[in-house]
Order: C-alpha cells, then sequence, then structure tokens
C-alpha cells in the first residue's frame, strides 16, 4: 500500500512540474534571450552610428547592425528590425 501512495505521490509531482515548472523556466530563458539580443542589438547599432557617420547613411547602418546579427545565426527579420529601429531612435 504504500508503494501506491509513493507512485501517486511521484506521479502528483510529474505532473505539477510538468504543468507549472516547465513552462516558467521556459518563460524566464525566453526573456533572458530577448534581454540578450536587446543589448547585441543597442552595441550595434552605437557601433553603426560611430562607423557610418553622416546624414543619409541609414541603409548602410541596417545593412551592417543586420550582418553582424546574422554573423551570430540571428535572422533579422520584422521582429529584429523592429528593436533595431527602436534601437536607433533611443540613440
Amino acid at each position: 500500500m504504500s508503494e501506491t501512495v509513493l507512485q501517486l505521490l511521484s506521479a502528483a509531482a510529474v505532473v505539477l512540474i510538468t504543468r507549472y515548472l516547465v513552462p516558467y523556466l521556459r518563460a524566464v530563458l525566453q526573456g533572458k534571450k530577448q534581454e540578450e539580443l536587446i543589448g547585441k542589438v543597442e552595441q550595434y547599432v552605437e557601433a553603426a552610428e560611430q562607423l557610418y557617420k553622416g546624414v543619409k547613411l541609414g541603409t548602410e547602418r541596417m545593412k551592417y547592425v543586420s550582418g553582424l546579427l546574422e554573423e551570430e545565426g540571428i535572422k533579422t527579420d520584422g521582429k529584429v528590425r523592429a528593436l533595431i529601429e527602436a534601437a536607433v531612435r533611443r540613440l
């Protein structure tokens, strides 16, 4: 009987971990990845601003930042482009 109770408690623990802990950890890790991405984008935008000084060089700056991100395996989709634009506006 005590073996059955132990198995039930173990099963309940697995269900609780799967239901609550795993999604929480996934959200935390995604948040950290997002923070890291924003930090990289800001760093690369600042570098692009330093390298490409002058008016009407936005396209070159965007290509530079996109190139650096793609070298790291980060695709510059619409979301990443929005982060780049936001970093430019903050400068």
